[in-house]
């Protein structure tokens, strides 16, 4: 059986939802997400998920936003 691809994303919990980033992240857990690390102080999330999970974690209660690593970074 193929391994799934794992993406590695950020996820950005709501300010409503700050003093429960373990609770958030317990039910991104429940969605694939493996935590990397916790920024507390910035309420987000960082860690990785299966490609096919990742519109998942959007509709994680406290959730604002995830969005994928980028790799594109470019210098002038």
């Amino acid at each position: 059986m193929a391994k799934k691809k794992s993406i590695n994303v950020t996820v950005l919990v709501d300010e409503a939802h700050k003093d429960n980033l373990a609770e958030v992240a317990s039910e991104l857990k429940d969605k694939g997400f493996v935590l990397k690390e916790s920024l507390s102080a910035l309420c987000v999330l960082t860690g990785s998920v299966p490609a096919t999970s990742f519109a998942a974690l959007s509709k994680v209660p406290g959730v604002a936003a995830v969005e994928e690593e980028r790799t594109d970074y470019r210098t002038q």
